[in-house]
């Protein structure tokens, strides 16, 4: 019997310490841990690109990434009004689930997704390049290591939906 408080004691501490660490690295703004919840400050167009893939494998870019990197996907082709195109990208991402649009101007759209059951937050930007007719995505978990391609999954969804309507 004391060997099972004992290891439920030392559990119980172990799951303290992390929990602190966690409140740490956030009341610190630490972004370069994987446990960083709050918005990245990365965010927005610098240099005239978007801001490039995470150091972990939960995010996709299409703005200044090879295409040969593992979180390079294509950007989204569009034909026509370069206003219109950004009109037409922020009305698929407002209607779909768990999205809000965070700012929005001619040649920039930052969205939130959070997800349905366990409320994570993940960061989509997107960026008109009108000379090259194609809007460049970024999508990228804020916590932990994996997303399970849903950040990959979410820019298909939104290029399909652009592309039918």
């Amino acid at each position: 019997m004391l060997v099972i408080r004992v290891l439920a004691l030392f559990l119980l501490f172990v799951i303290s310490v992390f929990l602190l660490w966690v409140v740490v690295v956030n009341l610190t703004k630490r972004e370069d841990s994987m446990w960083y919840g709050g918005r990245p400050s990365a965010l927005g167009i610098t240099d005239g690109k978007l801001a490039g893939p995470k150091r972990t494998p939960n995010s996709v870019v299409s703005d200044g990434v090879a295409a040969t990197h593992p979180a390079y996907i294509a950007p989204i082709t569009f034909t026509g009004d370069a206003t219109a195109a950004m009109k037409k990208l922020a009305a698929i991402v407002t209607a779909m689930e768990g999205a809000s649009v965070v700012t929005l101007d001619d040649a920039y759209l930052y969205a939130e997704f959070k997800s349905k059951t366990m409320r994570y937050t993940d960061d989509f930007e997107a960026r008109i390049d009108a000379a090259a007719s194609v809007i460049h995505v970024r999508s990228a978990s804020r916590l932990g290591k994996r997303d399970f391609e849903v950040n990959r999954q979410r820019v298909e969804t939104i290029r399909a939906r652009f592309a039918a309507g």
